[in-house]
């Protein structure tokens, strides 16, 4: 869905809300979260504003004694089109996008000790700005962690790189044994080691994704992507390059993951 031409590459700046968050919002509402939108402007070009529109979405603490939130962030926005041609953006961001649907869904009935909030961000691309507009709304000293899911379809090395904040160390311990052989994660919390290693000495991994904007305003973080894509930010990124046992076997690590931070024994 959300690479179809009916969704024209999902680009960002329009003052309506397009179809691509409306579907977000909607697959949020009909699993039970609390939804809204976040509006904000931004700058494009030379004096030139834009628009954005993140989709929020929150599953409340669900017992007695709650503690620090977790917030999961996939930015839905990509290129849009150029003339007749749209960028699908499979892997870059509706990868990301579908794993925190899925984890939604599958927490609506758990026990909770957190509040976990979902941010669909929009205007990554144009700058991390739906990110950053956002973080800056929360309160630093109520949030453990921020998880950012960014380009999820692993290719054949079955790898995921993950790149946390040292005052994650707490949380990230939790991330191998929510892995397993089949698929990798390799946890880094050195931005220059993790492009020593992926062979990418351009790349600030610290800035590349909204998890940048979490880490400005002091919340620990970690980011999980498949590191490089030979088909990024090309008319390639199509939905029949995604292996999706794959991407379903990614999220359910993730989910392990994230449940062993926030999801409560039952009684």
């Amino acid at each position: 869905m959300l690479t179809s031409p009916e969704h024209a590459g999902r680009g960002s700046g329009d003052s309506e809300v397009n179809a691509s968050a409306r579907y977000i919002y909607t697959r949020f509402a009909e699993a039970g979260l609390e939804t809204y939108y976040q509006s904000f402007r931004f700058r494009q070009g030379l004096g030139k504003l834009g628009y954005g529109h993140n989709v929020v979405a929150t599953l409340p603490c669900n017992v007695q004694v709650c503690e620090k939130s977790l917030v999961i962030s996939a930015h839905y926005d990509h290129l849009g089109s150029r003339g007749s041609r749209y960028y699908p953006g499979a892997n870059d961001n509706a990868s990301g996008v579908v794993v925190m649907l899925d984890i939604a869904k599958r927490l609506v009935s758990h026990q909770r000790h957190r509040k976990i909030i979902f941010v669909a961000t929009d205007a990554e691309e144009k700058g991390l700005y739906g990110a950053h507009f956002f973080a800056a709304t929360l309160n630093p000293q109520q949030v453990a962690l921020n998880i950012n899911l960014d380009m999820l379809a692993v290719n054949r090395k079955n790898r995921l790189y993950v790149l946390a904040s040292k005052q994650a160390s707490t949380f990230t311990q939790a991330i191998e044994p929510a892995f397993d052989n089949q698929i990798r994660a390799l946890v880094y919390t050195s931005a220059a080691h993790m492009a020593r290693r992926l062979d990418t000495p351009r790349i600030d991994w610290l800035r590349a994704s909204d998890h940048y904007a979490f880490h400005k305003v002091g919340i620990p973080f970690a980011y999980f992507g498949i590191g490089t894509d030979p088909y990024h930010h090309t008319h390639k990124d199509q939905f029949d390059k995604v292996d999706l046992p794959k991407l379903a076997q990614v999220s359910e690590h993730i989910n392990a993951f994230i449940s062993a931070l926030s999801v409560s024994a039952a009684p």
